[in-house]
């Protein structure tokens, strides 16, 4: 069986409402703002203890 003859099979069955097409900007969410916003979170959960360390360490020698 050829692939080509599966591409009629991609659109919408009749009856079904359209697909929406993705935007830009529901794209460069999917694609840049959630792989940031998951590294920003676990940077945090993993580096935060460190930063609060070293926070606390420089006001005991202010002090």
């Amino acid at each position: 069986m050829s692939l080509l003859a599966l591409i009629p099979l991609l659109e919408g069955l009749p009856g079904w409402p359209d697909a929406p097409e993705p935007s830009l900007m529901d794209i460069g969410l999917l694609t840049v703002g959630l792989p940031v916003a998951m590294f920003a979170v676990f940077a945090v959960l993993f580096m935060g203890p460190h930063w609060l360390r070293k926070s606390q360490s420089k006001e005991i020698e202010r002090a």
